[in-house]
């Protein structure tokens, strides 16, 4: 059972109800005796808490025989004897540590401060809620009397309450940490540790100059009521927020980028251009080009060149063209930046907000791999200056104000033939000049299909060039494997796109012959024209004229006897 004195005192028994206790007096006898639980009280002592302020009448001691048996007839007793144990001159209460919501709130704010001190701030938060949990009002509500025993559990609510608030400051919980703290200080203005951890969470969310407001107020509250200056902690704190460093937060740095490509070639020009954007106004760079042109690839060398200037952590997170959600990215981040997954806001903005706020004023490097637009990226980018952000995407009919874009083309021959040399030990690519020159014509100065076909020949030792130029032309022709992004890009354009790509695909176009062709207005045959070149699945040859590269257009093709890729 439950006897509950958090509160107005009452009983439930082991199923939760609530015990009737009868009106008047027995609950004042059994609010003496749950004081002092376990401990006998003197006939006295009772009497005189339960006629507090008041003579006793001469049947006082009689009363109170009446009011224990009352008790007695309808509190469950323990196991073993009675609830309500006598001797001459005293009664006791026998009551479990489980059985007063006074104890287990006591047991909770210690296992609070414990897991707190241990790093376990969401564990912390979690035993703290619990523990105020267990108040229902004032402790003893109704009870006169009890003054200095509810003033005792009075603060040990007010100490759940401000474990509570310490624990979603050390989750990243800033803006409950907030509002619980000024709470707290609007009650009790002269609790300086409570302003100190006030300003804290204010300057951990990025609110510098709430910050120092509240430092302000604190420090007019201390005086005018105290006559004293703040203290070492309060002003520490204050100092935090005016010069130093953003708080530390209980996460270490974050090391996630992926392995940088091996024999990286032919890519200097763009990793020069790329490079400038840390010194840039908007430290945001945006890389576009088709699929296997190798954003991944630069993105991933670029930020390992630059990682050692964000020593606070570098992120990547691939974001599979729109498949995965602004807020399911969030939780990961956030996760990663050490909030308990019971911490991260249900609401997406929320999310974000708490994103922003987490590594705000820390040097990070972010890399946004494979994005599908503005409106996925937004809520991920960081607010500040001390952050980098690394953007890749396939498509180029957005932007990111200030950022420096770069789009990415096929390599050259050379550059290709010396990221092929550099991903196979021996010396097959220079044996056969005729294989090579197809190999490189197959490949059409896209990385990522040199790479794979290295890869092919450092696994099959027993394979020569020509090998390695049927699988790859399999491949292509089947949209499988290497090839498969490339064949993606295309299943998913809609209809009439895929319809403007078939005709592309056989050779050079413009909009008339479009228009033409498939009977449409011209006006809309350029507009479809322009939406396969922001997918870069077409370029522009020359002034109006269109063109497919060629990997597209034998991907297009099919395998032999089989249809393209484009074929709905």
């Amino acid at each position: 059972m439950l006897f509950q004195v958090l509160g107005p005192v009452a009983a439930r028994d082991a199923d939760g109800r609530a015990i009737e206790l009868g009106p008047g007096k027995p609950v004042l006898v059994l609010a003496s005796l749950l004081l002092h639980a376990g401990d006998w009280v003197s006939v006295d002592e009772l009497i005189d808490t339960t006629w507090a302020g008041r003579r006793p009448p001469p049947s006082a001691e009689a009363n109170l025989k009446t009011y224990i048996w009352r008790l007695r007839r309808v509190l469950p007793a323990p196991a073993a004897g009675s609830r309500i144990e006598h001797r001459p001159g005293a009664y006791r209460i026998r009551v479990e540590d489980s059985e007063l919501d006074a104890g287990l709130a006591a047991d909770l704010a210690t296992r609070a401060e414990d897991a707190l001190a241990a790093g376990n701030h969401g564990e912390a938060a979690v035993l703290a809620a619990r523990g105020l949990g267990l108040w229902r009002g004032r402790p003893f509500e109704g009870v006169p009397g009890k003054a200095a025993a509810a003033a005792r559990l009075a603060e040990l609510g007010w100490s759940l309450r401000e474990t509570l608030a310490r624990a979603r400051l050390a989750g990243g919980r800033y803006s409950d940490a907030v509002s619980a703290l000024r709470a707290l200080t609007a009650e009790d203005p002269l609790r300086e540790g409570t302003w100190a951890l006030l300003v804290e969470a204010l300057a951990a969310a990025g609110r510098r100059g709430e910050a120092l407001a509240a430092y302000s107020d604190a420090r007019r509250v201390l005086v005018a009521e105290l006559g004293v200056d703040p203290g070492p902690a309060l002003v520490a704190a204050h100092e935090r927020a005016l010069t130093g460093p953003a708080p530390s937060l209980p996460f270490g740095p974050r090391r996630e980028l992926p392995r940088d490509v091996p024999g990286f070639a032919g890519r200097e020009a763009g990793l020069a251009d790329l490079g400038e954007v840390v010194s840039a106004p908007v430290r945001v760079a945006l890389v576009e080009g088709m699929p296997r042109v190798g954003k991944s690839a630069l993105v991933v060398h670029l930020a390992h060149r630059l990682a050692g200037e964000f020593p606070d952590g570098q992120f990547h997170v691939d974001l599979r063209h729109g498949a995965a959600s602004p807020a399911e990215v969030l939780d990961r981040l956030l996760r990663a930046t050490g909030v308990d997954t019971p911490a991260v806001p249900a609401d997406p903005g929320e999310r974000a907000a708490l994103w922003r706020s987490r590594i705000a004023g820390r040097r990070i490097l972010l890399v946004l791999d494979d994005a599908a637009d503005e409106a996925q990226i937004a809520p991920l980018l960081p607010a500040g200056d001390t952050a980098l952000t690394l953007i890749t995407t396939r498509t180029g009919d957005w932007h990111v104000p200030g950022a420096r874009r770069l789009r990415l083309a096929p390599l050259p021959d050379a550059a290709a033939e010396d990221l092929l040399r550099a991903g196979v030990a021996d010396d097959r690519p220079g044996t056969d000049p005729v294989a090579l020159r197809a190999l490189l014509d197959l490949c059409a100065g896209l990385p990522g299909l040199v790479r794979a076909a290295a890869d092919r020949l450092a696994a099959r030792p027993h394979w020569q060039l020509p090998d390695v130029v049927a699988w790859l032309d399999g491949e292509i022709g089947q949209g499988s494997g290497c090839a498969a992004a490339l064949a993606s890009s295309v299943r998913r354009l809609p209809v009439a796109e895929r319809k403007v790509f078939a005709l592309c695909s056989k050779g050079q176009v413009d909009p008339l012959r479009v228009s033409r062709r498939l009977r449409i207005g011209a006006p809309e045959a350029r507009r479809l024209l322009e939406r396969l070149v922001d997918h870069n699945l077409i370029t522009v040859r020359v002034a109006g004229r269109y063109t497919v590269h060629p990997v597209l257009r034998r991907l297009a093709a099919g395998p032999p006897g089989g249809r393209g890729v484009h074929v709905a």
